[in-house]
């Protein structure tokens, strides 16, 4: 078992296969994936599900409709350069519990009559914003190719 560990860290230190986890594919059982994660062209989805075997902060993005992948809360760029070229620290949505520190559910917002969500008290939007590692369609598709991956079409 030991033996297995170390001559995996030199092949993968190597740089002979080893894909990051940041851009890898959220789960093998794709429907577990497609359950949780909309893709959707043109919009952003980020689910955090403990049932994502890939995703060690059990954080899956689809961004612009891309193929669902790992991510990473970060609050840089070079905290996103492990995935390679491509990856940007950048906000993914704009609501729910992912989108900022200071979230407030709806149903806690005296009735929808108080700003929520991510929006402050003087109804501006939250500038304690999460940000996480993410990339364009284009690059995960390069990912997918360079991991000999068939070409993703939304299900």
């Amino acid at each position: 078992m030991r033996l297995s560990l170390i001559l995996l860290a030199v092949v993968c230190g190597l740089g002979m296969g080893c894909e990051p986890e940041v851009g890898g594919v959220c789960d093998t059982d794709d429907t577990k994936v497609f359950t949780r994660v909309r893709v959707v062209p043109g919009t952003n989805d980020l689910v955090r599900d403990v049932a994502f075997d890939n995703c060690s902060e059990a954080l899956c993005t689809s961004t612009q409709g891309s193929r669902p992948y790992c991510t990473k809360s970060c609050e840089t760029d070079a905290e996103c350069a492990e995935a390679g070229d491509g990856f940007v620290c950048q906000q993914i949505v704009q609501f729910g519990p992912l989108a900022c520190l200071d979230y407030t559910p709806v149903e806690e917002c005296g009735g929808g009559t108080l700003p929520c969500d991510c929006i402050t008290a003087d109804g501006t939007p939250s500038t304690a914003t999460l940000k996480y590692c993410a990339a364009s369609p284009e690059t995960i598709a390069a990912r997918d190719a360079e991991y000999g991956r068939p070409v993703f079409v939304i299900p």
